[in-house]
């Protein structure tokens, strides 16, 4: 197995224009070096974790970008991300081990391309996008397309993700992260669901609503029609459950031997419930009614 380590994206891009599919992409290494181990070697490894540039969270103007470099512990420990994006946050301060997060890496999270990803719900509720870099230029893509299946995504065998750019939620904004795994956060979630929501100026109705849905399907998603079943309305006891079941009826969970599909579907109905209850409590100063 050939092993390299590129200085700059271009050199990056042009090992993997070389080697292709037979090559694997390595920053953290926390998912990669397990697939050497138990599954099968690359021909190659491309090491980008010396590329500089790539570890920043900075301030863009009404957004945050976030190099693909950064650890999921950086996030976990930025005053930004969690003031800012506490969703985002949330997410970082559940995923894995301490030891694990010192090493994982946000574009790693993301370019695995799990479903049950922990940053990758979140990322969807806050309509995210990708900056992708290949050899004829780069392309900015919206992560509600970015993800093709389990392992797949846009980025592709010949193309490098630099940066992730975050926009604000609307003030008055709340949001949470909430997942169900067998062993708590030291699991890969069994469930995961992010709630976005932002109430109207009065604090009457949901002006807007997201619902990210992770491991219950062969890629991360939102749960458009809930979404769309909630805007414009008060959050009442009876719509919360209408919300949950139908949320529930967006997934296709598989049975696996974590879990069966029967019970998955009924986290994503109890999670999601408990997170439009929540953030319209943490948004309003108001109970569900």
């Amino acid at each position: 197995m050939d092993y390299f380590e590129p200085k700059t994206v271009s050199e990056a891009l042009s090992l993997l224009a070389k080697h292709g599919a037979e090559a694997k992409v390595i920053a953290g290494g926390t998912d990669v070096m397990v697939d050497i181990k138990y599954k099968e070697e690359p021909g190659c490894l491309i090491n980008i974790k010396k590329i500089p540039g790539l570890g920043a969270i900075q301030e863009n103007g009404a957004s945050l970008r976030i190099g693909a470099l950064t650890t999921i512990r950086d996030l976990e420990t930025s005053a930004l991300v969690r003031d800012k994006l506490p969703v985002l946050w949330e997410a970082s301060h559940q995923f894995a081990s301490l030891q694990i997060r010192n090493t994982a890496t946000i574009g790693g999270n993301i370019c695995r391309a799990s479903p049950s990803g922990e940053t990758l719900t979140p990322l969807l509720v806050l309509d995210a996008k990708a900056k992708i870099a290949f050899s004829d230029g780069e392309k900015t893509e919206p992560f509600a397309s970015f993800f093709q299946g389990p392992g797949k995504c846009s980025v592709g065998s010949k193309g490098l993700l630099t940066e992730i750019d975050v926009p604000y939620p609307a003030a008055g904004s709340k949001s949470v992260y909430l997942k169900h795994a067998v062993r708590g956060a030291m699991d890969i979630a069994m469930v995961g669901v992010a709630v976005l929501i932002t109430p109207d100026a009065a604090k009457n109705s949901l002006q807007d609503v997201r619902i990210g849905l992770g491991a219950v399907a062969p890629t991360p998603l939102r749960a458009s029609k809930t979404e769309a079943l909630l805007r414009g309305k008060p959050l009442t006891v009876a719509l919360s459950k209408e919300a949950a079941a139908m949320a529930a009826s967006e997934s296709s969970p598989i049975s696996d031997q974590r879990s069966s599909a029967e019970y998955r579907s009924w986290i994503v109905e109890a999670l999601t419930r408990r997170g439009l209850e929540q953030t319209w409590k943490a948004a309003t100063g108001k109970e569900v009614a």
